[in-house]
């Protein structure tokens, strides 16, 4: 994997470190800069004050101009060389798990809700992002900041180096008692994509927040979760809240340990101003290492759930073992053979290449689960297939784009797909070619009806250039008038006649269509199988299935 996913956290921040080396080192030298610049400040403050309290009347201010502005060119210098790696990062991860969900059978993450998914790509990485760009800067920041300004101070007066020792206990403090915390910001981020899928399923499915709330068991489900959410957060947050004030604590003890260093040495009010420029320097990064803790242990969280999706897409599900195990699929010119599970055992299926192929049996018979798993046969032996299910996804975009899904279509292409919209009866959404093509559909179709969206899909199905099309019950939304005209006029069309087609139906008018049909049932499994004359002539199990449905 390009981010370095298949590493442990340790090993990944130095997979980082070693991809960015030349950024990370530029970023160092910034950061001397930034510190180095920074460190002359005290000094000429405690000259301005003692200028001011010898009464002189004239100041040049000049240099004070030039740090400052030294001081923010170095510093922006180190924040970008930080923050531009960990944008590529937070990039290449989201584009290798989202390759991995890609190229994995989806019984590997089904236990995983699309809010889980949604947090692992969105959240998490933004988390980890943080860790990289916020918490990698502020250690660098914290070694080099200690690395010049501690000799300085020491130059001027070894013994006010003791006086920071309360800001830097306060500081550790708040670090290790915000680590304690970890398990419940885990928790939290858990609960997170349990509230996020809620939203998600529930306003998806309804269309509108209206019926979601309208729907008790849904509103209490949410209602509780979102409890869980709150709760682990303030659990987490409590020993944030109660540790922070140990920072501003360290510092006012540190400021009054120098006051009195200073006046017991008799350094003078000068001195004070100086220790106080110094205290105020080393606040940033020691605050800051406070805030690490926080980013570490969240980040460490996130990386956990990141990692709990990406090694169960390594883990082969059950149905896949059995897919594996049982009958792979074997291919000749003229078939395809194999086996599936089904209710417990193996169900042996044998199609035929350039023919439509189409499963019948009682509702509940397990159709669509022999569609899918027909599917993962194919996905193994790398067959390029177009799988169609119940609910297909439409994106909130137009139609066109939901059409090619990336591709850059040509001419030719669009007019075919013109064609196709055409042909499936959703030519009447405009008035024109440009029109229907330019459609917004809406987030999951919304704007279509439930037969429109399919439909649609179905069109970019044809157009996938797939060798093999999977259909779960197609034409359930159209007449049988139109069911014939679409079926009748792919069969013709020549640049289908090589492909294969499998579907399930319930309709005698689909299967009349079909050539080969596969009559299976829950407990007998495949009841007949055979080519569509034979299997509907009077003698038949599957007419006598059709002649009950007529009744």
């Amino acid at each position: 994997m390009k981010s370095g996913l298949e590493r442990t956290l340790t090993g990944f921040i130095f997979h980082q470190l070693k991809r960015f080396w030349g950024y990370y080192i530029g970023a160092i030298v910034a950061l001397f800069l930034t510190h180095w610049t920074s460190s002359y400040l005290p000094q000429l403050a405690k000259e301005l004050a003692e200028l001011v309290e010898s009464g002189a009347e004239n100041f040049n201010t000049t240099q004070f101009f030039w740090l400052a502005l030294g001081i923010i060119i170095f510093r922006t210098s180190s924040r970008l060389l930080f923050f531009y790696p960990a944008r590529v990062m937070e990039r290449d991860i989201r584009v290798d798990i989202l390759n991995g969900l890609e190229t994995s059978r989806p019984e590997r993450y089904q236990k995983f809700s699309s809010g889980q998914l949604f947090q692992a790509l969105y959240a998490d990485t933004e988390q980890m992002r943080a860790l990289i760009g916020f918490a990698l800067l502020q250690v660098g920041n914290i070694i080099v900041g200690l690395s010049v300004l501690i000799p300085r101070l020491m130059e001027f007066n070894p013994d006010l180096v003791l006086a920071l020792l309360p800001m830097l206990v306060g500081t550790l403090l708040f670090g290790i008692i915000t680590a304690k915390t970890r398990h419940y910001w885990r928790l939290g981020a858990d609960a997170q994509g349990e509230v996020q899928n809620f939203i998600m399923e529930t306003y998806a499915g309804k269309k509108s927040i209206k019926n979601y709330l309208a729907e008790g068991s849904f509103l209490s489900l949410f209602s509780n979760f979102s409890w869980k959410e709150l709760v682990y957060a303030y659990r987490a947050g409590v020993g944030i809240s109660f540790s922070m004030p140990l920072v501003p604590l360290g510092v006012g003890l540190s400021l009054i340990w120098g006051g009195f260093i200073i006046k017991a040495q008799g350094l003078g009010a000068s001195a004070l101003i100086f220790f106080g420029g110094y205290v105020f320097l080393f606040l940033e990064p020691l605050a800051f290492l406070s805030w690490i803790g926080v980013v570490i242990v969240s980040s460490k969280a996130s990386w956990d759930r990141i990692k709990k999706l990406m090694n169960s897409l390594e883990v082969p599900g059950e149905k896949e073992i059995f897919l594996k195990e049982t009958n792979p699929l074997k291919i000749n010119d003229e078939s395809f053979t194999g086996s599936v599970e089904f209710w417990g055992g193996p169900l042996e299926l044998n199609f035929y290449k350039s023919n439509w192929n189409v499963f019948i049996g009682k509702t509940g018979s397990g159709k669509t689960h022999v569609l899918s798993q027909v599917a993962c046969l194919f996905l193994e032996k790398g067959i390029t297939h177009s799988l169609v299910g119940q609910a297909p996804y439409l994106y909130n975009d137009s139609l066109q784009k939901n059409i090619f899904l990336g591709h850059d279509p040509s001419e030719e292409e669009i007019e075919k797909a013109y064609e196709l919209l055409v042909l499936f009866g959703l030519d009447y959404l405009e008035a024109s070619k440009e029109k229907l093509l330019s459609l917004e559909v809406g987030e999951h179709g919304k704007r279509l009806s439930g037969g429109q969206a399919k439909r649609l899909c179905l069109v970019r199905s044809l157009l996938s250039k797939a060798e093999v099309l999977l259909w779960d019950d197609p034409f359930s939304s159209v007449d049988v008038i139109l069911e014939k005209e679409i079926i009748t006029k792919l069969k013709e069309s020549s640049w289908l006649k090589e492909k294969t087609v499998i579907l399930c139906s319930h309709r005698l008018s689909t299967v009349k269509l079909c050539d080969q049909v596969y009559f299976i049932d829950k407990d007998e499994g495949m009841i007949e199988k055979g080519s569509t004359n034979l299997l509907l002539k009077p003698d038949t199990r599957t007419y006598e299935y059709f002649e009950k449905q007529l009744v």
